[in-house]
C-alpha cells in the first residue's frame, strides 16, 4: 500500500496521532507521516490512501492545512481512498477540522473510507487524553482494512 499521512501540529499532539496512524497503516514502516509544509507534489502521486489531520483552530483546520487542500486541483486525487482527523478539546464548541478536511478531499476526487475522527487534547498545548493514541491506532487499522483487500 502506498499511503501518506499529512498533518499540521502546533504542540506535537496532532503529530503524535499522525505517527500512530502511519505506524498502524503499514506496520513495516513504508507509510509516511509528513508535516504539511514538507509535502511535495511527488508525494501525492500514485497514492492508494491519504489521511489528513489538523488541530482545530478557530473551529476549522489550520491555515496550512486549508492552503494545502485548496491547492489540490478538482479531481486530482481521483481513486485515492482518504480519511480525515483532528485534535481538539472535548467541548462541542471546539468545531471540527476533520469534517471540513473531508469535504475538500471529496472535492479533490478522493473516496472517503472512514468517518472523520476527533482525538481529544486535555489543554491547549496538550497532552492528548489518555487512550487517544490507542484510538488512533484502532481507527487506522479500520482504514487499512478498507484499503487493502483481505487475503
Amino acid at each position: 500500500m502506498r499511503a501518506l499521512v499529512v498533518y499540521d501540529s502546533m504542540y506535537g499532539n496532532t503529530e503524535q496521532v499522525a505517527q500512530a496512524i502511519a505506524a498502524a497503516l503499514e506496520p513495516d514502516g513504508s507509510v509516511r507521516a509528513v508535516k504539511v509544509d514538507q509535502v511535495s507534489p511527488q508525494d501525492l502521486m500514485g497514492l492508494d490512501a491519504l489521511v489528513v489531520g489538523s488541530p482545530v483552530q478557530a473551529w476549522r483546520p489550520s491555515k496550512a492545512i486549508r492552503a494545502f487542500l485548496s491547492d489540490l486541483p478538482d479531481k486530482a486525487l481521483a481513486g485515492v481512498k482518504a480519511a480525515a482527523f483532528d485534535t481538539r478539546y472535548k467541548s462541542r464548541l471546539s468545531g471540527s477540522a476533520a469534517d471540513r478536511i473531508q469535504k475538500e478531499l471529496r472535492k479533490a476526487g478522493c473516496t472517503i473510507i472512514a468517518p472523520a475522527a476527533a482525538f481529544i487534547v486535555i489543554d491547549s498545548e496538550g497532552p492528548l487524553a489518555e487512550g487517544e493514541l490507542d484510538r488512533a491506532t484502532a481507527w487506522a487499522e479500520q482504514i487499512r482494512g478498507a484499503v487493502t483487500p483481505a487475503v
